[in-house]
């Protein structure tokens, strides 16, 4: 079970507050499980990748008035099949491959104030792939 300091921008009172994540990265099962508990409101989110899992907790944080402040909240976070299993994330831009220099980890802090859910960032990733293709 790995243990991830978080910050979240809570929405209501704009500010930062201080936020744990616990995952279990396949130790219990072949699923990512990730649990937040942020002012009595508990969520925990189950999934056969780390970036899916990551999507259900910020979702329900946004539903709830909270962002969070990490790398995979922003709208050009990918993750590889390959990397699905790691909470390791691409983050591409718009006609550019994605390299080795553009991983970084889902849980790192980013200094965000705008919080896409999973459908914007799907559109964006949909974007991405199709901006890799007209280039063939």
């Amino acid at each position: 079970m790995e243990k991830y300091d978080i910050k979240l921008y809570d929405m209501k009172r704009n500010s930062e507050i201080e936020g744990v994540v616990f995952a279990d990265e396949g130790e219990s099962s072949d699923d990512i499980i990730l649990k937040t508990e942020v002012e009595s409101i508990v969520i925990t989110a189950k999934s056969n990748g780390y970036l899916s899992a990551y999507q259900i907790i910020r979702d329900e944080l946004l539903k709830n008035g909270f962002g969070l402040k990490c790398n995979g909240s922003l709208i050009n976070a990918i993750q590889s099949a390959m990397m699905s299993y790691t909470p390791k994330i691409y983050l591409v831009q718009i006609g550019k491959q994605a390299l080795l220099k553009d991983i970084v980890n889902i849980w790192d802090y980013c200094d965000i104030n705008c919080f896409p859910d999973t459908k914007e960032q799907n559109q964006y990733s949909e974007k991405w792939w199709g901006s890799l293709k007209s280039k063939i």
